[in-house]
């Protein structure tokens, strides 16, 4: 798409837009002046209706306080004479058309009314004949009797105590629709609740158009009837004279010819939008195509200069004009004049660039002389000449020549960068190995001293057998065990399990060993010692690591033993009987470093002389082989049954045996720890 059709496009587009925002905020404006012309209408319309009303309550009263000023009334009234009564009100029924006037007695019963209908139904209801009967004011209002009588009621109530009646005077409202009707210069209907027409000047003229409504609430309404006809209509509800509603009063306007006119008017001012910009839009165009000539030829002149070609020149004429496009022909005219020099220019270069390429060829030949027979054999084939076109030589021999001394600065110094990177890489290894050899030093110094402070012996009693294994899976482990006489009646045995591996696992099991054995030199109870040793392991455990553990305490004079189970494996007990159990759960609590001030409950297991207690950590039943396939709970139980007669002394490598055997080569994946007790009786300690 040309310069000069996307400039007419443009403009277009802005009138356009232009018109567009003009139209809306006509639109806007139209729709509140259209909001405020039916306040208007409302208003008038309801001012209207009120001023019938109110002429037509005078025209009741007035007759209402003739007939009660009449003197026979009081004689009529008190008989009950009904032609007496009917007589009455004659002369006001024969000058009135559409008038109801009816009596009501003390008991609020219908005496006499001047309605000819076969069921008469009360103008006013109970509410208002109790206050008409209360007093002689009068009351006016809004009745409706049945579903197709609405009426303007006045009644009022007369007589001396004892023989009060009531008069009421009602109007017939479709009386005052020809009224309204002229007053609008319209038409108007009254329409009951359900939007059905009760009476119009127009009869039918609702359902034909189908313009029912709600009747509760006043408005203004544009309405499209059934032969497309258009209706502006007035909504005034009616209420009743209990304050409910009952109907509505409604006024009619035919608009159709207005709304024509209006759609008429409207077409014809888009129509001049339209042509008024389809104009601006061609004589744009017209004189850009004009004005736009010289700026074509100058772009012409570009494209030839882009392809090489330097024969296409700018037009004189062109050059000559003062006004853009001259200053445009005038620049590719200077443009075209700095290509030729360039075009001399780069020919001259070319000759020269020929002359150093062969120099610096020579010179680089006898450089790679120096170099090894490989490394200057592709240095050689990389100096040989290409076989490209002369022109396209000329253009990039310094290009080329330049990627010869790149290639070629690239082999001479990769030789040399492999060498310092052997280098480099061969003193880095020797540094890491060192470094290696220490730290392994140091770690088994740390495995040393480790497993130096865990007991070995068994412990200075007579009473009970003890023996201990402890294979950490790294260099140093998480786990440990400890047994220890507290007096001369009491061994403490303890084994756990601290979370991870490793040197971090090590260091807090070391806390953790120390922790324990201070706190039970003075606390009795295991529940006591365990609790106290929770709370200081939380005190500073910034890692958040935490300890499984066995701890219990054996009475060697009565094989009593009061433990707690921190969240540790269960032990096993094998009893003298040949029998295997596990230890109940009862004294199982949360790990340890978990959460300070926890309650820690413990349990007591009786011990029979030959009974043997097995404890272990989770690095024995999670062994795994090489299909990652666990030791397991069940197997470590099937093989202690199998174990029966293994001395106490012997059962951990006994298990350790049956693990190795079941792994098969695999690598240990945990700490592996395990401590049996031997319950041999308070006999043998006192012998």
């Amino acid at each position: 798409m040309s310069l000069r059709t996307r400039i007419t496009v443009v403009v277009i587009a802005a009138v356009l837009a232009l018109g567009l925002l003009l139209g809306f905020v006509s639109w806007q404006r139209d729709k509140e002046l259209t909001r405020r012309n039916h306040d208007m209408l409302l208003r008038s319309q309801s001012i209207a209706w009120t001023r019938l009303q109110n002429e037509a309550a005078a025209n009741l009263r007035a007759a209402l306080a003739g007939v009660l000023a009449d003197p026979g009334l009081a004689r009529a009234w008190a008989t009950q004479d009904r032609q007496a009564l009917s007589k009455l009100v004659d002369p006001v029924l024969g000058q009135h058309s559409g008038w109801r006037i009816d009596w009501f007695d003390q008991r609020r019963s219908l005496v006499q009314s001047s309605s000819s209908a076969l069921q008469q139904n009360s103008l006013v209801d109970i509410v208002w004949l109790s206050r008409l009967l209360a007093d002689d004011a009068p009351l006016s209002g809004l009745s409706q009797p049945s579903h197709e009588d609405y009426y303007l009621v006045v009644a009022q109530g007369f007589g001396e105590p004892g023989s009060r009646g009531a008069l009421t005077v009602g109007l017939r409202l479709d009386k005052l629709l020809p009224e309204m009707a002229g007053s609008v210069q319209g038409q108007s209907a009254l329409i009951n609740l359900r939007g059905r027409e009760v009476s119009s000047t127009l009869p039918g003229l609702i359902d034909l158009e189908n313009l029912a409504g709600t009747a509760r609430l006043a408005r203004v309404d544009t309405l499209r009837g059934k032969d497309q006809r258009d209706w502006l209509m007035v909504t005034l509800p009616l209420k009743g004279l209990d304050g409910r509603p009952m109907g509505a009063m409604l006024s009619m306007w035919d608009t159709t010819q207005q709304r024509l006119a209006d759609l008429r008017m409207e077409a014809l001012a888009a129509a001049a939008a339209l042509l008024f910009a389809g104009a601006l839009g061609w004589l744009t165009f017209l004189y850009l195509r004009y004005a736009m000539r010289p700026l074509q030829r100058s772009v012409g002149v570009l494209h030839s200069l882009a392809q090489g070609d330097l024969r296409a020149a700018p037009d004189e004429g062109d050059m000559e004009l003062p006004d853009e496009s001259g200053q445009i022909a005038r620049g590719v005219a200077a443009l075209r004049d700095e290509m030729m020099n360039l075009a001399m220019l780069r020919d001259e270069r070319a000759r020269v660039g020929a002359q150093q390429e062969r120099l610096i060829r020579r010179e680089l030949r006898r450089l790679a002389s120096s170099l090894d027979a490989d490394t200057r054999a592709e240095v050689l084939s990389v100096l040989e000449p290409t076989a490209a076109p002369d022109s396209e030589k000329d253009q990039n021999s310094l290009v080329e020549l330049a990627g010869i001394l790149g290639r070629m600065s690239g082999l001479v110094l990769s030789q040399q960068d492999r060498l310092v990177g052997l280098l480099n890489q061969l003193r880095e290894a020797m540094v890491q190995q060192a470094a290696l050899v220490s730290l392994r030093q140091e770690l088994e110094i740390a495995r040393t001293l480790q497993l130096s402070v865990l007991p070995r012996a068994e412990p200075d009693t007579s009473a009970a057998h003890v023996s201990a294994l402890m294979i950490p899976a790294k260099e140093v482990g998480g786990d440990f065990y400890d047994y220890f006489v507290l007096d001369e009646q009491r061994l403490a045995l303890v084994i756990a399990d601290v979370s991870g591996k490793g040197v971090p696992a090590a260091f807090f099991m070391a806390i953790s060993r120390t922790l324990l054995k201070s706190i039970a030199s003075f606390m009795r109870e295991p529940a006591q010692v365990i609790e106290r040793l929770n709370d200081e392991l939380c005190a500073d455990n910034e890692q958040t690591m935490f300890v499984t553990a066995f701890f219990g305490v054996l009475d060697l004079t009565t094989g009593t033993m009061e433990y707690v189970n921190a969240g540790h494996c269960a032990p096993l007990l094998q009893r003298a009987d040949k029998t295997v159990e596990t230890l109940p759960p009862q004294g199982q609590n949360v790990a340890l470093a978990v959460m300070d001030g926890l309650p820690f409950t413990q349990a007591r297991l009786q011990f029979a002389p030959g009974d043997t207690l097995l404890l272990y950590t989770d690095g024995v039943t999670e062994a795994a082989n090489a299909e990652a396939a666990l030791f397991g709970d069940a197997r470590l139980m099937d093989l202690i049954r199998s174990g029966v007669g293994v001395a106490a002394e012997d059962l951990p490598q006994f298990v350790l045996q049956a693990v190795r055997d079941f792994e098969a080569g695999a690598a240990q994946a945990d700490d592996i720890t395990m401590v049996a007790l031997r319950y041999v009786g308070a006999a043998q300690e006192t012998a």
